[in-house]
């Protein structure tokens, strides 16, 4: 009995440490991949995290579960993270801006350094339009318009564009107030219907741009807008200040190197397949992909930006 019951121990310590170092060693992922995208269904964010889902699989060799936390504008499931288990099992999908520049205008569960960054993908056709009647080429020409001590109006949609303008306006010295609106739309139609001076969108005026009916005076991003080569951006008109919104991959602080690697490998495969590209394409986004090293770098950068021109506001 004695003997029987030694031989038993002997055996499951043997199976302990053939199962140990097989545990250790195995490679990530031995398991599915959660995708937590921080908005609702349908939405932009949302589209291209399932659009993606496939080549992510693949590249990963486990099924991507896509599920949706929306929330606090993005920054509950941003919150939620902080909590999750360092192990790469777990990414969440949001806006760049919800780390970039949420965290220095209210009070959030989380900095932007709380975060591995893994990807982000296009970027929203951030821009100021106006009808064509009034006669401005680009944004230079609206600010040449103010200096004459006109008040100039415009359809806001989000603290970010009032940011920018109240900085722009503060550095020309002159006087541009923001109209608040419901969204990109109600926006849209208060710069078709003449309410306003100009306005801020996201990407809904596209339609209406490339029609003739609204103009780009300037884009918010690093680069020109897709489509709207003439337009310059902020940057370039010498302004110091941007936006660049894109759709952000992060993870929890300090996951294994190696899980780290894999996933952006992951997401820089995924950004090159026809079928995300085509639903940037479809949103206006263009095809920009950035993984790694080079999304931490942009993200920092561009919270380093917001947090200045806050500041100085």
């Amino acid at each position: 009995m004695t003997y029987m019951k030694s031989s038993l121990l002997g055996v499951a310590a043997a199976a302990a440490l053939l199962a140990a170092p097989l545990s250790a060693n195995a490679e990530f992922p031995e398991n599915p991949v959660t995708v937590v995208v921080a908005y609702g269904a349908g939405g932009g964010v949302d589209t291209i995290s399932r659009a993606a889902s496939d080549a992510l699989s693949e590249s990963l060799g486990q099924p991507i579960v896509v599920q949706n936390r929306p929330g606090a504008g993005g920054g509950l499931a941003v919150t939620a993270l902080k909590a999750e288990k360092a192990d790469g099992y777990t990414v969440v999908g949001t806006t760049s801006t919800t780390l970039t520049f949420d965290p220095h205008a209210k009070e959030t569960g989380f900095t932007v350094d709380d975060f591995e960054y893994i990807a982000a993908f296009g970027v929203f056709p951030e821009a100021l339009v106006a009808l064509p009647s009034r006669g401005w080429k680009t944004f230079a020409d609206t600010i040449a318009e103010a200096k004459t001590g006109k008040t100039l109006t415009y359809a806001s949609t989000t603290s970010i564009d009032r940011v920018v303008l109240a900085s722009i306006a503060k550095r020309e010295g002159v006087t541009i107030k923001p109209v608040p609106t419901k969204g990109g739309a109600e926006a849209v139609a208060q710069a078709l219907g003449g309410h306003v001076d100009f306005a801020y969108s996201s990407g809904t005026y596209y339609a209406q741009a490339q029609a003739g009916n609204l103009h780009v005076l300037a884009g918010l991003g690093d680069s020109r807008i897709v489509g709207f080569p003439d337009a310059p951006t902020l940057t370039e008109l010498g302004y110091d200040t941007s936006s660049v919104n894109m759709i952000l991959y992060l993870a929890p602080k300090g996951i294994p190197a190696a899980a780290r690697d894999k996933l952006v490998a992951a997401f820089k495969a995924a950004g090159k397949s026809e079928k995300l590209l085509a639903v940037l394409k479809k949103r206006n986004m263009g095809s920009t992909v950035l993984v790694g090293d080079e999304i931490t770098k942009a993200i920092h950068a561009q919270s380093k930006a917001f947090k200045a021109a806050l500041s100085s506001n």
